[in-house]
C-alpha cells in the first residue's frame, strides 16, 4: 500500500514538473575557439570575454587565444581590454570568424604602468616613462638582455664598446653594455638603478634574464618617477617586470632558436706582397733606404709564393671561424585559478666562440672555448583568504664559460702581431717516411712576440668560470579594507646570491723562430725549452644582496575625486667576499619614502613624491638626504570645449620638478675617512662634509592621439647638479708632498644636462587581412661641465679642457688642410713652415698641424676640441611592421648622430706591433703618389711612432651611423595544422640582427661603436625560431 502511495506521489510530482520543464528552452552548450587581436594583428593576452546572460568571465592566454564553452545560452559576448574599445559581438559571428579584433582608443590611458615600487594607470601618470614588452625584446636574437634594449626606448642610449661573444657570462661583473638614461648629469657614477620585480638588483644581474621571462621593461626618466628612490635614482631607473600566472587552463609554451653569428666587419689583413712593399715604403720614409726591411729578391719570392719559406699567411682566417652558432631552447607553463596562479620557465643557451682550436688528441685536453647558460624562474601568487595573499618568486641562472688560458680579448689582439710573412703556426712535423704532416710540431713565433696565438689557444691550458645567480623573494599582502576602504599593506624579503668559481689551468710551451735561412726550414729555440704539464688552481668570489621592503598602499575614489598613496620603508645590504681592502666592507642603504596622487574628474592630477635615504659612504652627519618632487598633468582632450574635435583622441600635458640624488662614487668607500695601506702609505684623504650628489630636474611634456591610430609624445627636460663630487687636487701645487689624486673630494662641482625626446606611432587595420604599423623615436641630449675646480692652463689656446665642454669631449691637434691634403708634400714646404713638434721631428709626408697659439711650437697648448663627445647627442630609431593573414614582417632601424670617436693603436697606427696595415694605409703618402696626383688617404708610413700618431682631427672622426638593427619575417600556421600536433599555435620566424650599417668611418673595417680594430667587432646574427603553444 505504501509503495502504491509513493508511486502516485511521484507521478503527481512529475506531472507538475513536466509543464515547467516544457516552458524552459533546452540550452545546448556552445564551444568557441579563436584569437583576440589588436588592429595590427598582434595577439592580446589577458583579454576579458564576458557572457551576456550569467556574466561568466573568461581570459585569453598569453598568445591571445581563447577556448571557451558557453553554457548559459548567451547570444552576445562583451570583449574588453585595457587601452581598447569594448566590443559586443554575437556568439554566431564569433563562431564564424574565429578572430576578434579590438580597436585602440584614448582609453589606452587606463593601461597599467609599472614604476617599480608602485603601479599607476597611464591616465594618472604625470611623469616621463618609456615601456616595451618582453615580446618585442624577444625579436632580437641576443644572449645578453642589454643588447636587446638598443633602440627600443625613447631617451635611453645603449652603447656597446666590445662585441666579444659571451660578455656578461664570464664573471659577476663582466658587462660590455653601457646604458644611459637621458645622458649624463655627473662626471661620476652614471649607471641607472635596476629593479627586477620591484627589488633593487646589482647592475649586472639583469643581463642574464631572457626576454621570454619578461612581461615589460619600463624606463623611468624624470624626477616624478625616480625621486622616490632617493640616492639611487639620479641616473634613471629601469624596472623589469617578469611574467605572472593567469587564471585559466595551463598553457605550455615551447621555443627553439638556432642562430648563426658572423662579424659585421672582418678585419683587412694585407697579403705578404703588399706587406713587404709597405714595410719597405715605411723604411724609405724613415730614411733607411729602399730595401731596409725586405730585399728585392725576398719581395719577388713573396710575390710569387714559390717557396714555403716565404709564406703568405692570413692569421685571422687561420684562427677565427667565419661563423659561430648559438642555440636557445625554452619551456614555460602559465595558468592558475582563483586561489593560485603560477608561471614557470626554464631556458638553455649554448654559444660557440669564434676561435679555431686543435683537437683534443693533439693538445691532450679540450681547448674549445664556449658558453653555456641555464635560466629558470618560478612566480607563484596565492590567495590565502579574502584578506590575505602571498607571493613567491624564485629565479636564477647557471653560467658556464670556458676559455683558453688567456682572455679572449688578449688572443684576438695578438693576432694582429703576426705578420703574414711569418712561417707557422707550427714547425714542420715529419713522419717516419719523411712525409710532411699537417698537424704536429712546435709553436713558431717571431722575435717580438712572446706569446704566439697558436700557443695561447692550444698550449696554455684553459679556464672554466662557473657563475651562479640565485634570486628569491617572498611576501604577503594584507587587504585592510575592512578597516579603511582601499588600504592594503605589503611586506617582502628578497635575497640574491652570486658565486663565481674559477678553475684555471696553465702550462708553458716551447717557442721557435726561423733561423733566417730560406734554403731550409730550420728553427731556433726561443725562451723556455719545456712543454710543461697542466698546473691547476682555483679561486672564487661571491656577493650577497639582501632587500627588506614594506609598504602601505591606499587607493580610493569618492565621487569625482581619487586618491592613491604609497608609503614604504627599505633596507639593503650588499656584501662581497674575496676582495681586498675597503671593498670587503658591506654596502648598506636605508630609505623611507612615499608617493601620493590626487585626481579630479579623472582629468586633473597632482602627484607628490618624497624619498629620505642614506648610505654609510658618508659621515653620519651628512649621510641622509631628502629627495622631493611635484608633478601635475591635465587631460585637455576630456574638456567639453574639445569634445567636438572627433579627430582628436588625446591631448595631455605633463609637468614635473624634483630633486634626485646619486651615491655612486666608483670603488672608493667611506670618503669621510683617510686611507692608509698596511705599509703606511697614504691614500685618499677623507672629507667628513661630503654628501651625495643632488640633481635638480624639470620636465615638460605632452601626449597626443589622433584618428584612432596615431600617437605622439614629446618631452623637454633639464637637470642641474650643483654639488658634484670633484677632486681638490688642482687647488694645490704639486711640490707640497702629497699626490694630487689623494687630495680629498669636495661637493663643489657643477654640471647641467638637457635635451628633448619625440616619439610617434601609427597603426592601421586596413581590412581583416591587412594591417601595418610605423613608428619612431628621436632623442637629443647635451651636457655641459660648468665647474670641476679645474686650474687654468696659462698660455694654452684653450685654457680649460673640461669646464665649458660636454663630458667625453675629444681633444686633439687640428690638421691644416690649406694646402689641399694637410701634409708636408716637399722639403721646402716643411722648412718654410718654421714649425717644430714637441713630440718628434716631422718628415715630408707628415701631417701639418695648426699652430693655434702662434708660438711656432706644436704642443699641448695647441690642442683643440674636435667633433663632439663620445656619448651621442642624437639617438633615434624607426620601426615598422606589416601583417597579411598569418604572415608578418617587422623591422627596426637604429642610429646615432653628433657623436665622435677616435681610432688609435692597432688598425690606426701602422707601426703597431710588426706593422698592422688597414685600408686607410693602402694609399699612404709617397713622393711618387703625390707627383702623380693620385688619391692619398694617409700620411707617410713609418716603422716607428711618428708625429702623425697623435690625437688629431684625422683619427678623431665622425661616428654617426644608421643600422638595420633588427628584421623579422614570421608565419603562424593555420589552427587546423597546429592541432594535428595538439598545439594551439605554431609560429615560425626568420630574423636578423645588425644586418647592415651606414656610417662615416674612414675605415670600412672598423665599426663606429667599437672604434678599434683590435677589439671584437659587432656581430651579425641570423636566427631561425619556432614557437609552439599547447
Amino acid at each position: 500500500m505504501k509503495n502504491k502511495i509513493a508511486i502516485w506521489l511521484a507521478c503527481g510530482y512529475l506531472g507538475l514538473c513536466i509543464p515547467q520543464l516544457a516552458a524552459h528552452e533546452i540550452i545546448v552548450p556552445v564551444q568557441l575557439k579563436g584569437v583576440v587581436l589588436d588592429e595590427t594583428g598582434n595577439p592580446l593576452p589577458g583579454v576579458q570575454i564576458k557572457s551576456e546572460k550569467d556574466g561568466d568571465e573568461f581570459l585569453t592566454d598569453q598568445n591571445g587565444a581563447y577556448n571557451i564553452e558557453l553554457k548559459d545560452g548567451s547570444k552576445y559576448l562583451t570583449v574588453s581590454y585595457v587601452g581598447f574599445v569594448n566590443r559586443k559581438i554575437s556568439v554566431e559571428r564569433a563562431a564564424r570568424e574565429k578572430n576578434i579584433v579590438l580597436q585602440g582608443s584614448s582609453e589606452i590611458l587606463d593601461e597599467k604602468i609599472d614604476l617599480g615600487y608602485l603601479t599607476v594607470s597611464r591616465r594618472a601618470l604625470t611623469g616621463a616613462v618609456s615601456t616595451v614588452s618582453g615580446e618585442v625584446l624577444d625579436k632580437s636574437p641576443e644572449s645578453n638582455l642589454g643588447k636587446t634594449f638598443a633602440g627600443r626606448f625613447s631617451g635611453m642610449i645603449t652603447m656597446e664598446k666590445d662585441a666579444e661573444l659571451g660578455q656578461g657570462t664570464k664573471s659577476s661583473t663582466s658587462n660590455a653594455i653601457t646604458l644611459l638614461v637621458r645622458g649624463l648629469s655627473t662626471i661620476n657614477g652614471v649607471k641607472p638603478l635596476i629593479l627586477i620585480d620591484g627589488v633593487i638588483s646589482p647592475n649586472v644581474n639583469y643581463v642574464y634574464i631572457t626576454p621570454d621571462e619578461i612581461e615589460s621593461v619600463t624606463v623611468l626618466k624624470d624626477a616624478s618617477t625616480t625621486a622616490i628612490y632617493g640616492i639611487q635614482g639620479a641616473n634613471g631607473v629601469i624596472s623589469i617586470k617578469t611574467k605572472r600566472g593567469l587564471v585559466g587552463k595551463a598553457k605550455v609554451n615551447v621555443s627553439f632558436d638556432q642562430s648563426l653569428q658572423q662579424t659585421t666587419r672582418k678585419p683587412l689583413f694585407v697579403n705578404a706582397a703588399n706587406y713587404t712593399r709597405m714595410r719597405n715604403e715605411a723604411g724609405v720614409n724613415d730614411g733607411l733606404g729602399s730595401y731596409s726591411q725586405f730585399t728585392k729578391e725576398q719581395m719577388e719570392h713573396y710575390e710569387r709564393g714559390d717557396n714555403v719559406a716565404y709564406p703568405d699567411n692570413n692569421w685571422y682566417d687561420q684562427f677565427i671561424r667565419p661563423v659561430t652558432w648559438m642555440t636557445r631552447a625554452g619551456v614555460s607553463v602559465r595558468g592558475g585559478n582563483e586561489r593560485v596562479c603560477y608561471y614557470s620557465n626554464i631556458n638553455y643557451m649554448h654559444q660557440s666562440l669564434p676561435f679555431k682550436t686543435a683537437d683534443e688528441a693533439t693538445t691532450k685536453y679540450d681547448p674549445t672555448p664556449k658558453n653555456d647558460r641555464f635560466n629558470f624562474r618560478s612566480n607563484i601568487d596565492v590567495k590565502i583568504n579574502d584578506y590575505l595573499s602571498g607571493f613567491m618568486r624564485l629565479s636564477g641562472n647557471i653560467n658556464l664559460n670556458k676559455t683558453t688560458g688567456y682572455a679572449n680579448a688578449d688572443i684576438y689582439n695578438h693576432i694582429f702581431n703576426l705578420p703574414p710573412t711569418m712561417y707557422g703556426p707550427l714547425t714542420p712535423s715529419i713522419d717516419a717516411d719523411g712525409n710532411l704532416l699537417e698537424n704536429g710540431g712546435q709553436v713558431v713565433t717571431h722575435d717580438s712576440e712572446k706569446t704566439p696565438v697558436y700557443g695561447m689557444l692550444n698550449r696554455s691550458g684553459y679556464i672554466k668560470n662557473l657563475v651562479t645567480n640565485i634570486n628569491a623573494q617572498a611576501g604577503l599582502t594584507a587587504d585592510l579594507g575592512m578597516l579603511v576602504k582601499g588600504l592594503s599593506v605589503t611586506g617582502l624579503m628578497a635575497y640574491q646570491t652570486n658565486s663565481a668559481n674559477q678553475t684555471k689551468t696553465t702550462q708553458d710551451f716551447e717557442r721557435y723562430v726561423m733561423n733566417g735561412d730560406p734554403t731550409d726550414l730550420n728553427f731556433i729555440l726561443k725562451g723556455t725549452n719545456t712543454n710543461s704539464a697542466l698546473q691547476y688552481a682555483k679561486n672564487s668570489t661571491s656577493y650577497y644582496n639582501l632587500n627588506l621592503y614594506a609598504n602601505a598602499n591606499y587607493n580610493h575614489m569618492f565621487g569625482a575625486h581619487s586618491i592613491s598613496a604609497l608609503a614604504y620603508i627599505f633596507y639593503q645590504q650588499l656584501e662581497t667576499e674575496s676582495l681586498q681592502g675597503a671593498q670587503m666592507l658591506p654596502y648598506k642603504r636605508r630609505s623611507i619614502g612615499g608617493s601620493a596622487t590626487y585626481g579630479y574628474k579623472e582629468r586633473y592630477f597632482v602627484k607628490a613624491d618624497l624619498g629620505y635615504s642614506g648610505s654609510e659612504q658618508f659621515h653620519p652627519n651628512h649621510r641622509y638626504m631628502v629627495t622631493p618632487s611635484i608633478s601635475v598633468s591635465w587631460i585637455v582632450s576630456d574638456e567639453k570645449f574639445l569634445k567636438h574635435l572627433r579627430w582628436l583622441d588625446l591631448l595631455k600635458l605633463r609637468i614635473s620638478y624634483g630633486v634626485t640624488a646619486n651615491d655612486q662614487l666608483g670603488n672608493a668607500r667611506m670618503l669621510y675617512e683617510d686611507y692608509m695601506d698596511v705599509k703606511g702609505n697614504e691614500g685618499l684623504k677623507g672629507n667628513p662634509l661630503l654628501s651625495a650628489e643632488k640633481m635638480k630636474k624639470q620636465n615638460y611634456g605632452f601626449d597626443l592621439g589622433f584618428f584612432k591610430g596615431l600617437t605622439v609624445s614629446f618631452d623637454w627636460y633639464k637637470s642641474i647638479c650643483d654639488n658634484m663630487l670633484v677632486s681638490s687636487g688642482e687647488l694645490v701645487p704639486e711640490y707640497q708632498g702629497i699626490a694630487l689624486e689623494n687630495y680629498p673630494k669636495l661637493n663643489k662641482g657643477r654640471m647641467e644636462n638637457q635635451g628633448f625626446e619625440l616619439s610617434a606611432m601609427y597603426s592601421k587595420l586596413l581590412n581583416k587581412h591587412w594591417s601595418f604599423y610605423l613608428g619612431g623615436a628621436f632623442s637629443y641630449n647635451k651636457n655641459k661641465v660648468i665647474d670641476v675646480m679645474e686650474a687654468e692652463n696659462v698660455g694654452y689656446t684653450y685654457p680649460y679642457k673640461t669646464q665649458g665642454y660636454s663630458r667625453g669631449q675629444y681633444w686633439g691637434y687640428i690638421i691644416d688642410y690649406s694646402n689641399g691634403n694637410g701634409m708636408f708634400n716637399f722639403r721646402d714646404e716643411l722648412e718654410k713652415s718654421g714649425l717644430s713638434y714637441a713630440f718628434g721631428t716631422p718628415r715630408v709626408g707628415d701631417f701639418i698641424y695648426k699652430d693655434l697659439n702662434g708660438d711656432k711650437v706644436i704642443d699641448e697648448k695647441d690642442k683643440a676640441p674636435v667633433g663632439y663627445s663620445k656619448y651621442p647627442r642624437q639617438y633615434y630609431n624607426l620601426s615598422g611592421g606589416l601583417r597579411f593573414k598569418n604572415w608578418e614582417l617587422n623591422f627596426m632601424f637604429q642610429g646615432a648622430g653628433k657623436v665622435t670617436t677616435v681610432i688609435e693603436g692597432v688598425g690606426a697606427y701602422e707601426s703597431a706591433y710588426q706593422g698592422v696595415f688597414n685600408d686607410i694605409h693602402l694609399n699612404a703618402w709617397t713622393e711618387e703618389r703625390w707627383n702623380n696626383g693620385e688619391t692619398i688617404t694617409y700620411p707617410a708610413l713609418s716603422l716607428k711612432e711618428s708625429t702623425n700618431h697623435q690625437p688629431n682631427s684625422f683619427f678623431i672622426m665622425d661616428a654617426s651611423y644608421l643600422r638595420l638593427k633588427n628584421a623579422e619575417i614570421a608565419y603562424t600556421l593555420p589552427v587546423h595544422i597546429s592541432q594535428k600536433v595538439m598545439a594551439q599555435r605554431i609560429r615560425i620566424s626568420l630574423s636578423g640582427q645588425n644586418l647592415f650599417t651606414i656610417d662615416n668611418m674612414r675605415s670600412k673595417y672598423i665599426d663606429p661603436e667599437i672604434a678599434n680594430l683590435g677589439t671584437f667587432q659587432q656581430y651579425r646574427v641570423f636566427n631561425f625560431g619556432v614557437n609552439l603553444t599547447f
